[in-house]
């Protein structure tokens, strides 16, 4: 019977993930990832109702840190009350309990991950992960190329946090691969962490190397510098990492890397400029041009994806934090408003950043207040300043010990797949550093696969 909870567990997990995929897709304005978050939280109550039992002995401190980010949302919700920026599509409860949601389901994988790792090996259970990669990967290929030959994309019709849903074709702009999520950045994000998997699967099936062409061809054409870099900085530093610690040269992950650079060189071809509109058209010389404002656009619109890579990384790295505005901001308000001991809440930091963010960007034009975000919540990009702002400083020293647990655990026990385990879960610090505020699903199957790391191996 345990057998059928393992295998109960893993199916609607893989399932969980494709769901988490449609992440522009919405039913009856429910978005198609609490769906999927839901489905998946009924499975795990359903199976406990029946019997079903999964120790957290492995993971104290981590299940205590979870308990104690809900229970200081719970006392900031109950002594505080704040409204919500205009266009905000939930209420103020419906908001705080969803971030609660998250914290839980976070949980609630690593619980049965941890279970299923105890009954079958790493193959198995990623073949499962990765066919949701490539699912997702290939609707985003069929997705970019609609627009390169004409047909129809998919419909998307999950709205954002100010109500509407992002454009993708707009004048002048760079074709950049949003597949089926909302943003560009957010399919790539989510789909760099699989990658190393694609590789490892393939020392024992070769055509797992073929397959990993999609999702590497999908990441690569959504232009996305945090995903790209996340990537490849996570990869080279796994090999030095391999190399000083363990004497070894991963010449299988350093063969990934060369392909992942090789498709950065040659998906050029793939490059689509949508065409200037009317306005940009010179009367004088009959012709409608694209312009940048600088060499930043200019290499962001680049029909060259190594120049809108590595190029823009460099011009981004010469500029130094001004260069990231949100990171920069970000500082600053911290700097200004401080921070407490136990911090003020998940969910409730972020609404008072959002009115914070929309001062601090607001402009004036021809004698109007222009504000960039105007009404919406607006995110950190940053889990730790989240964690910090959301639990204080006793909450991010605490989860801080949490990834230096799990760091020690993948760089010191080497095994077959620790490199790999690695080479994901340090990419997803890194995309946590820059991109997204909210611990995901990618972090717990990283936690979960280190703390089995030598167990499965035996």
């Amino acid at each position: 019977m345990k057998l059928q909870y393992s295998k109960l567990l893993l199916f609607s997990f893989s399932i969980f993930l494709f769901l988490e995929g449609l992440d522009a897709y919405s039913i009856n304005n429910i978005p198609i990832f609490w769906l999927g978050v839901s489905f998946f939280l009924f499975v795990f109550l359903g199976l406990h109702f029946f019997g079903f039992k999964a120790s957290s002995y492995n993971f104290v401190s981590l299940r205590n840190w979870v308990l104690y980010g809900i229970f200081i949302t719970l006392i900031q919700s109950f002594f505080n009350d704040v409204v919500l920026p205009k266009y905000a599509s939930t209420t103020y409860f419906q908001y705080i309990s969803l971030r609660l949601l998250r914290l839980v389901f976070f949980l609630v994988v690593i619980y049965c991950l941890d279970y299923i790792l105890q009954k079958y090996n790493f193959e198995y259970v990623l073949t499962f992960f990765l066919l949701s990669c490539l699912f997702i990967s290939v609707l985003s290929l069929i997705s970019y190329f609609s627009y390169v030959y004409g047909y129809n994309d998919f419909p998307r019709t999950r709205s954002g946090s100010g109500g509407w849903t992002q454009p993708i074709e707009r004048a002048c702009n760079i074709l950049r691969n949003y597949g089926t999520f909302r943003e560009p950045s957010f399919l790539s994000i989510w789909s760099v962490p699989f990658l190393p998997y694609f590789f490892y699967l393939g020392k024992k099936k070769k055509v797992w190397y073929f397959l990993s062409l999609i999702p590497i061809l999908s990441i690569v054409l959504s232009r996305s510098l945090t995903g790209v870099m996340a990537f490849l900085l996570s990869a080279s530093l796994t090999l030095l990492i391999i190399l000083f610690v363990h004497r070894k040269f991963e010449l299988n992950l350093f063969s990934l890397m060369t392909l992942f650079v090789i498709v950065i060189f040659s998906s050029s071809i793939f490059s689509y400029q949508f065409p200037p509109d009317q306005k940009n058209c010179d009367d004088s010389i009959n012709e409608c041009i694209c312009y940048t404002e600088d060499r930043l656009d200019e290499l962001k619109s680049s029909t060259s994806v190594p120049d809108a890579t590595f190029g823009r990384f460099r011009e981004l790295a010469s500029q130094g934090l001004d260069a990231f505005s949100n990171t920069a901001f970000l500082f600053d308000y911290i700097q200004d408003e401080g921070f407490s001991i136990f911090g003020d809440g998940f969910g409730y930091s972020n609404i008072t950043f959002s009115y914070a963010a929309d001062e601090a960007t607001k402009k004036l034009e021809n004698n109007q207040i222009i504000y960039r975000n105007p009404g919406q919540v607006v995110s950190f990009n940053n889990l730790f300043a989240n964690i910090l702002m959301s639990t204080g400083m006793l909450g991010l020293l605490w989860f801080l010990y949490i990834l230096i647990d799990t760091s020690r655990r993948l760089v010191f026990r080497y095994t077959l797949i620790q490199p790999y385990v690695l080479v994901s879960f340090i990419s997803i610090l890194f995309i946590y550093s820059y991109q997204a505020e909210e611990i995901a699903a990618h972090l717990a199957i990283s936690i979960a696969f280190a703390i089995n790391l030598q167990k499965n191996e035996e």
